[in-house]
């Protein structure tokens, strides 16, 4: 058996269709499904699409709100890369009251992403089609 890795101008064609079939897709391995099954194969090749891949496409192309539920991780652990879409996590800072500049969270500029002390680790996405789209 063979597989069919599809471009990513395809995938985004069929994300928009799937999306704008079920407007709200609960899950990442759910909007894989949908979208591999949108993509169909010649017979005797599957379509292969990773949901990493799939969700790095759905964030870039402007098509969805995204919803990311989380669950509290080590606050030992230093990130400096968005563990949703790997872009680099900008520092929200704070004054202390001796003047001194102490951060209180980071924040993702393109998924929305945020944690703070305690780190937050992404444990289920939910795409929701934009409004407007």
């Amino acid at each position: 058996m063979s597989y069919y890795i599809p471009s990513g101008e395809k995938i985004e064609k069929a994300l928009n269709k799937v999306l704008k079939r079920f407007r709200t897709v609960s899950s990442q391995h759910r909007l894989q499904q949908l979208v591999k099954k949108e993509l169909k194969a010649k017979k005797g090749e599957q379509v292969g699409v990773s949901e990493t891949r799939l969700r790095h496409i759905a964030i870039n192309s402007g098509l969805v709100d995204l919803e990311i539920h989380t669950r509290e991780g080590d606050p030992n652990k230093i990130l400096a890369r968005c563990p949703v879409c790997e872009s680099s996590l900008k520092r929200v800072k704070n004054l202390t009251i001796w003047g001194g500049q102490v951060t209180i969270e980071f924040t993702c500029p393109i998924c929305g992403y945020w944690t703070g002390k305690k780190k937050r680790i992404p444990t289920r996405y939910i795409f929701h089609l934009k409004k407007g789209k």
